[in-house]
This record gives structure tokens, sequence and C-alpha cells, in this order.
């Protein structure tokens, strides 16, 4: 993972002005090609979740990624405004706005995908779909066929070979892992639906024969885990309650989580300077088959997802990575950890990517006191006591 030492933020006002004037909008090419250097650049930013002032802590480290990392193509893997947060359409549109007004100015495209707080709004998924779609860098699109399956924003995006634009070398698959389980009584999260893995199966052939039979190497992106973390993690101990956890090192050091007060820890050949473990890996409670549909047909080389803030790792799961990326945004709970993937292709070799994670502790450095302080309060590391304090300090250093 490379590390960026150097720096300035200095935190703005504690609410930053958002209007609806619209600047002028650059030219943006909707069809993703790889460069002539042969390679393409995905960065994955999840659960931004932020309320209808976006958090200039946010808004800065978005706008620090982007001049660092130049991506081809931006990924929001849902969360992607908070449950809840807007009493008003308006104010939904609002707080989408605060995030692609950012990628609009810049002209850097962007895809997206919703989590399960996007549904907990005013505005239904399809309506915020649709506002989305009003930016010229927004290039998600369902097909006829997309639009009639459950949920919404279920699509596909070929990128194309740097030598024929017309030649799909990679595809990139977008899925709505939809909200909460309404299937059976198991409870806990949705999963991805049966008719969403149907389409998959039948664009993937589509996909295959108009490249002679052969399958195209691809991405999914969706927001929530899938299941099958949970036939890689390893079971290592029982918990007696959510406070007294677990006395392994493993746990110490930020590699091992609990669920039905059972110890689940990450293999150990399974991290590096980009792991850790901290919370539960809420992922349904079941599946619909996507991983043995996508296994089958042998051309997804991993599915990156968000919803678990304070969570990141690549585990290899029969030849499809599970790929786990935290939080990017101060909107919502999460730790020192907070941080964002940037996913490289390269056309030589599209049987593999590669990946680090940038995390906001090693991309900033910094001796202001408001900045400290907004951090903590956003930090749930902190008692609830301790928030609110650094909160208050937070407004008095920022004001004096």
């Amino acid at each position: 993972m490379k590390k960026f030492s150097s720096l300035l933020l200095a935190l703005v006002m504690m609410f930053g002005s958002v209007t609806f004037t619209s600047s002028a909008v650059p030219d943006i090419k909707h069809k993703l090609q790889f460069r002539e250097d042969g390679t393409f650049k995905i960065l994955q930013l999840s659960d931004i979740q932020d309320n209808l002032y976006l958090q200039p802590l946010t808004k800065n480290f978005i706008n620090d990624l982007l001049d660092r990392t130049q991506p081809d193509l931006v990924v929001l893997t849902g969360d992607n405004i908070g449950p809840h947060k807007a009493l008003t359409k308006w104010g939904n549109k609002r707080l989408i706005k605060n995030v692609m007004d950012i990628f609009e100015g810049r002209g850097i495209r962007v895809a997206a995908v919703f989590g399960n707080h996007d549904g907990e709004n005013r505005m239904t998924k399809d309506e915020q779909l649709a506002f989305y779609q009003e930016y010229t860098c927004f290039i998600g699109a369902e097909t006829e066929e997309g639009k009639a399956l459950t949920g919404s924003g279920t699509y596909n995006l070929p990128v194309m070979s740097s030598k024929d634009e017309g030649k799909t070398v990679f595809n990139l698959w977008l899925f709505d892992s939809q909200e909460y389980n309404e299937e059976n009584d198991l409870g806990g999260y949705g999963c991805v639906q049966k008719d969403q893995i149907e389409w998959y199966v039948k664009t993937e052939k589509a996909l295959t024969d108009e490249n002679g039979g052969k399958p195209v190497p691809s991405l999914a992106f969706q927001h929530i885990i899938i299941p099958e973390v949970y036939e890689v993690l390893l079971e290592t101990g029982e918990a007696e309650n959510w406070e007294i956890t677990s006395t392994t090192e493993d746990y110490a050091e930020g590699y091992s989580m609990i669920k039905s007060d059972i110890v689940y820890t990450l293999p150990e050949k399974y991290r590096d300077e980009d792991t850790f473990l901290s919370e539960t890996c809420c992922s349904p409670e079941y599946s619909n088959g996507q991983v043995q549909a996508m296994i089958e047909n042998g051309n997804v080389l991993g599915i990156a997802s968000g919803h678990d803030h304070k969570n990141s790792f690549v585990i290899p799961y029969k030849g499809v990575d599970i790929i786990q990326t935290p939080t990017v945004g101060f909107g919502s709970y999460g730790d020192n950890n907070r941080g964002a993937r940037v996913i490289t292709l390269n056309e030589k070799d599209l049987s593999a990517y590669e990946t680090d994670v940038i995390f906001f502790r090693d991309y900033y450095t910094t001796d202001d006191k408001a900045f400290n302080y907004r951090a903590m309060a956003n930090n749930d590391m902190y008692s609830f006591t301790e928030r609110l304090g650094a909160m208050f300090k937070w407004w008095f250093y920022s004001i004096f």
C-alpha cells in the first residue's frame, strides 16, 4: 500500500454551503476504455452516508483521493446517503448533489449501486437513480430488462480494449444487493435475488458469445458482503457477550470479530497492511446462489462490497475474491481506518488485478486541534461522552 505523508488539510467551517446552481460541465465520453498504456483504474468509495451538509473531512478526503489516484471510474458501493437524513425529496436530492458535484466538476465518470440505507429515505431508489442520471458524469444505466429486476440499479459496464473501442475485454457487474430479508424467516439483510442472478447468467453468456466463446473477465460491485465469507473465516472461540469479546492477540490486533457469540478470525495468510477485521461481517443469512453462478461461469475475479465500515480485506473463495472496503465518510460510525480502495486492471493480463487501500490515517498529518477533535467526534472507538466533548471542542477551535 502506498502511503502519502505529505499534506494539508485545514479544517474549514463546520458546515459548507451547497447551492443548486449548475456550472459548466465537461463533455464526458461515457464509453469505458483502457488507457493507451493498457491500464484502467477504479476508485471504490463506500458508505459516504452523510447528511444535508457533506462533512468537510469527507469532501476534502474524496477530492484528495481523486487528485492522487486519477481514476478512470469511481464506483459508489452503497449507503451513498444516510438513512432518514432528509425529511423531503428536495433534501434527498441535496444529499446526492453534495457528492455528485465533486465528480461532475472534474469530469470523472461515476457508477453506483444502492445500499440498505439508501432506500430508507423520501426518494425511492428508482427516483434516486433517475436523479443520478441527470449528471453528465454518471454512466450507470439499466437496460429495459434490468429495469424489471428486483431492486434498482442492477446493470453492467463493458470496458473496451485500448486498441479497439468496439471490443469488450473486461466487464463490470453492478448489483443492488437489496435491503432487508423479506424472502424467508431467517431475518437479517437481503441478498441478490434470483431474477438478478438469471439476468447475470444470461448477460454473461451473451458477452461470452460475442467474445468468441471465451468468458470476459470481470469484477462485481455491490453494497452487502456475501455470506460465503463465513466459509473462509476461522471459528476460534466463544464470546461471553459483546463487551467481553476475546482475549486472543488476534482480536487485539484487529483480525477477529464476533457473530452470535462466536469469535471468527481472519486466516493469517490473508493478512497484510491493508487488512483489518474490526466489526461483524453483516452478510445475509442466506444466498440465492449468486457466487455459485459466478464460480460456474468462471469470469468474475472478485466481488467488492462495503456496508461494514470498519473492515478491510481481500479473501479468495473458490476462485472469486471477497473484497471488503471500509467507509470513506465521516458522516456515520467508523474508526481510524476510514479509507478508499483503488483497483488497477492491466490489459496485458486480465486474469488478475492490483488493489490498495488508501487510509485517511496514512493520508493526512496535521497538528490542527479542530481537525483532530472533529475526527475524534466521528470515531466510535471513543465513548459517547468523549465524542460529545470532542464535538464541543471542535466547535470552539473552529470558531476561535
